[in-house]
């Protein structure tokens, strides 16, 4: 079942397109990442499935309901923004009490979502005396009160430390094994998407290039990367970028990691005992795998603007 269903929606702000002929499938209990670059249209379309912003064409489902001027689509769900503002003169514990009265939950809960995201000793502070990375945290504890079974967040580890950001997605993956909550993030931290994404969707233009799992992505746009760790990786990677069949080599300090056309797997793996013997270099070990979400992001817009077309999957109505 799609929780969140977008069709060929368009945004403008004057004479910026900002969204245009977006599609998108959010399936219930997914963790679906949001990628692009700034300006790709990203919050816009946030934005519209909040109902904050209606379409000026195409049509938004939530729940399987419009969302636009919808008070109880949106008591469903928890969202986290990138730079979220907050009365600045209440204290942490007394504010997020008062949105459990809202909710109707109780005020216990105030306590359980600071302890979820380490704000108990922050509780007794004034909003305004909490740091960037802190108020981010808050900003999360805030999406929990009303235990959504839907949470979008934008940006959600921005102004956090390391620790924190490796918190948070810990946070992520709990309240999706444990209560099911679908989340959409909309991140521009790739890596950190890669670690609890089940699917992503690219988006540049204001449309969406590509989605799906990561290893779709990577069988439809040939984006599998081979990894060969080599004692001489310097010499090995020169020769194998003479290789008609390679489309990209990355060379480091333990080895070489190698992009292919579609399909041309195998020959590389043939070929590259006879090149290590012409580099003189000793092979430790050659795997496959996905690439990463930078990569597959680059492959898809550049397809794109090369005049291929769109990958998307739709997903079930």
């Amino acid at each position: 079942m799609s929780l969140i269903r977008v069709d060929d929606i368009a945004k403008s702000y004057g004479k910026v397109i900002a969204v245009d002929g977006l599609s998108l499938r959010v399936e219930e209990g997914s963790i679906m990442g949001l990628i692009g670059p700034n300006g790709a249209g990203k919050t816009t379309t946030i934005k519209m499935i909040l109902g904050l912003l209606k379409p000026e064409r195409g049509f938004v489902r939530v729940f399987s309901e419009e969302p636009w001027d919808n008070p109880d689509i949106k008591s469903k769900i928890g969202v986290i923004y990138e730079k979220a503002h907050f009365p600045s003169h209440h204290k942490v514990l007394d504010y997020l009490e008062r949105v459990c009265r809202i909710f109707g939950k109780p005020e216990s809960r105030a306590r359980e979502v600071l302890a979820l995201t380490r704000l108990e000793d922050a509780h007794d502070r004034n909003i305004k005396a909490l740091s960037a990375g802190m108020l981010q945290k808050f900003a999360i504890a805030h999406a929990l009160i009303n235990e959504p079974s839907l949470i979008i967040a934008d940006e959600p580890t921005s102004n956090l430390d390391p620790e924190s950001r490796s918190n948070l997605l810990d946070l992520i993956l709990k309240l999706h094994r444990d209560d099911n909550v679908t989340f959409l993030i909309s991140s521009h931290i790739l890596p950190e998407l890669s670690r609890v994404c089940e699917s992503v969707a690219i988006i540049n233009q204001g449309k969406v290039w590509a989605s799906g799992s990561l290893t779709e992505l990577s069988e439809r746009l040939g984006a599998k990367t081979t990894r060969i760790s080599t004692d001489n990786p310097e010499a090995l990677g020169e020769l194998i970028r003479k290789l008609e069949y390679v489309n990209r080599v990355e060379v480091d300090s333990r080895g070489v990691s190698v992009g292919v056309l579609a399909g041309e797997d195998e020959r590389l793996y043939e070929d590259v005992p006879k090149l290590a013997k012409e580099a003189k270099a000793k092979i430790v070990g050659i795997e496959t795998g996905t690439a990463s979400l930078e990569e597959l992001s680059r492959l898809a817009v550049k397809s794109g603007q090369g005049g291929g077309h769109r990958w998307e999957k739709a997903g079930p109505s």
